[in-house]
């Protein structure tokens, strides 16, 4: 069931991307434990687009989501823009390398996602902000990261069984 034509691919990606920021956008009101914490309900939307659409899809949808809500919030090459940019980008190119790799399924590809999301964005405070104690706060944020990547990894395999992917 996949588009194959390039208007549909387009839009489809862009209303994939669209969603993606408007989850992004309303999640951090969300009632949490810790502060910067999130479910990661975004990343349900690039992970489908890596299996409904391909590789390329997913790096567009979870970079161009970050970069688009950074310059709708103001906050555009501001401290928090990096550790999430990263974050994506390492949490994106670790999926492929999952992926490609091994034979994990949504579930376990979304709890990488997470955890390697976590990761970058803990190496983005140590080293570009150079608050080396932060490292402390990275397995709080793993304690709560991979739990929400499973469940954000079960909604995948949900809507991948919905359309047919997996």
């Amino acid at each position: 069931m996949k588009p194959q034509n390039k208007t549909k691919r387009l839009t489809l990606l862009t209303m994939l991307l669209g969603m993606a920021m408007i989850v992004n956008m309303l999640e951090p009101s969300l009632p949490f434990a810790f502060p910067g914490i999130k479910l990661g309900l975004a990343n349900v939307l690039g992970l489908f687009a890596l299996y409904f659409l391909g590789v390329r899809e997913m790096y567009i949808v979870n970079i161009m989501r970050v970069l688009l809500v950074s310059l709708v919030r103001g906050t555009f090459l501001g401290a928090g823009f990096w550790p999430a940019f990263i974050g994506s980008l390492v949490s994106c190119t670790m999926v492929v390398l999952f992926r490609k790799f091994t034979n994990m399924s949504e579930v376990g590809i979304s709890a990488a996602s997470a955890t390697f999301h976590n990761v970058g964005q803990i190496l983005v405070i140590v080293f570009y902000f150079n608050s080396p104690f932060m490292i402390s706060y990275l397995p709080i944020m793993l304690l709560l990261g991979i739990p929400t990547g499973i469940l954000t990894g079960y909604l995948v395999q949900a809507i991948n069984k919905r359309f047919k992917i997996s």
